[in-house]
């Protein structure tokens, strides 16, 4: 698939206030693609984030979901790539691989892996692989997420759940509902867990990689909230989840009782 081919996609990024993150995503989507579309959604208190016609300014604190939904709604590319305000894209990272397989109906949704950086003393960088792939193994009303793929694919391997660097086909999310805003940031595996019951088909193409800048993101304070993994976890119709760290999340009593 040709280069001219990703203005078949837009890039879509969710951020709460946090210039630095994105300032450097953009710039490396800049010299890698610079012909990408970017769509940013901000939903941090005071932020820099302008209303540009590529940039989507919503009320603070409402979360990733809601700020994934909003730029789903405006997207008019066939395909979408979601990106982590705190990746670096560079020119080894292949977007042509994953977009194809989404275009050519081989997957509905496509994603790379992540090299986990970290700076140390001065300009030394540490990197290191930092999988987020999984599977999903339904058993009655407990759900257990187990690192690793199910088989291998056609130049991928499937899979259930990956990191929030994929290129998905943007009508098949849209008709699963996109992202539950009521979980804010913790929606990935209840997304998932919809994804897979209702069909699409999720692969991974581990050497198409981006970096994961594991800084500290910047906080701001809002109000709190419930316990929204329990939340997810009700809210997929169970009663507890096992993740990948090996840590039970159970849900609600109250969810449970009903």
């Amino acid at each position: 698939m040709a280069s001219d081919d990703l203005a078949q996609l837009t890039a879509i990024i969710p951020t709460r206030g946090n210039p630095k993150p994105l300032g450097r995503l953009r710039r490396s989507l800049k010299r890698a693609y610079p012909k990408l579309q970017v769509l940013v959604a901000d939903d941090g208190m005071d932020s820099p984030t302008q209303g540009d016609g590529r940039s989507i300014r919503l009320p603070a604190g409402v979360g990733r979901g809601a700020a994934c939904n909003a730029m789903l709604a405006r997207l008019r590319t066939p395909y979408f790539l979601l990106l982590d305000e705190q990746c670096e894209i560079g020119k080894e990272t292949q977007l042509n691989q994953l977009l194809q397989l989404v275009a050519t109906d081989k997957l509905d949704i496509a994603s790379g892996d992540f090299v986990g950086c970290q700076k140390r003393l001065w300009f030394f960088v540490h990197q290191k692989p930092q999988p987020g792939h999984g599977i999903l193994e339904l058993a009655g009303d407990q759900l257990t997420l187990q690192s690793g793929y199910r088989s291998t694919g056609e130049g991928f391997f499937w899979c259930d759940m990956v990191h929030n660097f994929f290129v998905a086909r943007t009508e098949k999310v849209r008709a699963m509902g996109g992202w539950d805003p009521e979980l804010k940031n913790d929606e990935r595996e209840e997304f998932f867990v919809r994804a897979h019951r209702q069909g699409l088909r999720v692969g991974i193409v581990p050497e198409v990689t981006a970096r994961y800048w594991n800084e500290k993101r910047a906080t701001q304070s809002v109000e709190p909230g419930p316990d929204l993994k329990s939340l997810a976890v009700a809210k997929m119709g169970l009663v507890r989840m096992t993740e990948l760290d090996g840590q039970i999340v159970k849900a609600p009593r109250r969810a449970r009782a009903a």
